[in-house]
């Protein structure tokens, strides 16, 4: 997906679907990596192993200018909202340009702050939203081959490991 925010800015969010109150601004998206080191006794360099992607958290800050951005907030606000007592809290489907481009497309939120005003005293209020990239575990333990020799065939690896692999990566999908 190729999206250039200077032609086609866009300044909200969708969750579930509904569209944020305000203005939206999406910041501290990334994608980490989890990488072990592998060392021994007395020697230098070492091996690294790729335990997988980590999962993308990052903040969506709404600025609510005017009366109706309220009234959309408090329509908007139970997407966002804790679950409440005894009930399951569920993934919610999330759209923005950013957040396509590092393949999120379900989160869940961890934290809503409150409401505070502008310092500046114009009238703006924003409130934070911090989410967490919902995603099912897939195994992807690997370490890396060297830079200039070409990978081999492992017989383990391919007869053994790859088809426990891909029944686990079955068994998490479900039915």
């Amino acid at each position: 997906m190729s999206w250039n925010p200077l032609d086609a800015p866009v300044d909200y969010i969708e969750l579930n679907g509904k569209r944020s109150p305000g203005l939206a601004d999406v910041t501290g998206a990334h994608l980490p990596r989890n990488w072990d080191k592998r060392k021994g006794y007395g020697l230098m360099g070492a091996f690294t192993v790729f335990h997988g992607m980590d999962l993308v958290d990052f903040t969506v800050t709404l600025r609510l200018y005017t009366a109706q951005d309220w009234d959309d907030w408090f329509a908007w606000k139970p997407l966002v909202d804790r679950p409440p007592d005894g009930k399951r809290p569920r993934a919610l489907k999330i759209k923005h340009p950013l957040l396509a481009q590092l393949g999120v497309s379900s989160v869940v939120v961890t934290d809503v702050h409150q409401p505070k005003p502008d310092d500046a005293g114009s009238g703006m209020w924003s409130i934070d939203i911090k989410f967490l990239q919902y995603r099912v575990p897939l195994i992807k333990l690997a370490k890396p081959d060297g830079a200039a020799a070409p990978a081999e065939e492992d017989p383990v690896e391919t007869k053994i490991i790859k088809p426990l692999v891909d029944q686990f990566q079955q068994l998490a999908k479900g039915p």
